[in-house]
């Protein structure tokens, strides 16, 4: 979840990206946080996210993902609330602020801890961070960013990704 500046976006937002996703299906229904009232809002908006094809060149490596797009405010403030620790595990979210802002992100209503990726405007991965679950706890880079990218803890080191020498590459759309 993201808390923007009020120069950046003025509302709270949450991100999330989760798993490498090549096998994913249907998202499953029911999630920990389902007592939560705003939970039906967020399954909604995780649900409705489309998916697209981007690639990460890590060294002499692309590493080609899956994700599912948060290009909304909706959708941004959604993220990986309220989903399944099996959700977290299956799915990548790329957020994507139309341009470099500056803000923070929290983990409120997400089961399990998430990795996160910075990300500038010309695809440099300039932060990587650790989010544990917590309902006031706020993440950020030092500086502004273009892109984030949540997936599961331990993500990025899984893939070899490391901060500052890794590029996020995103085909135009068609």
């Amino acid at each position: 979840m993201i808390r923007a500046g009020a120069a950046a976006l003025g509302v709270a937002v949450w991100l999330g990206v989760a798993a490498l996703g090549a096998a994913q299906g249907p998202a499953q229904k029911t999630a920990p946080a389902a007592a939560n009232p705003e939970c039906p809002r967020w399954r909604d908006a995780f649900a409705s996210m489309p998916f697209r094809m981007v690639s990460i060149q890590a060294g002499n490596r692309t590493i080609a993902l899956r994700v599912k797009t948060a290009e909304t405010g909706e959708r941004q403030a959604a993220g990986f609330q309220c989903a399944t620790p099996e959700e977290i595990r299956r799915y990548l979210i790329l957020f994507d602020f139309g341009k470099e802002i500056l803000t923070q992100f929290h983990m409120q209503n997400v089961p399990a801890a998430l990795d996160i990726a910075f990300v500038k405007d010309d695809g440099k991965i300039f932060a990587i961070s650790k989010m544990d679950p917590s309902p006031t706890e706020l993440y950020g880079p030092l500086g502004p960013f273009r892109y984030a990218i949540e997936a599961h803890a331990g993500f990025f080191a899984s893939q070899g990704i490391r901060q500052g020498e890794a590029r996020l590459v995103i085909p135009p759309a068609r």
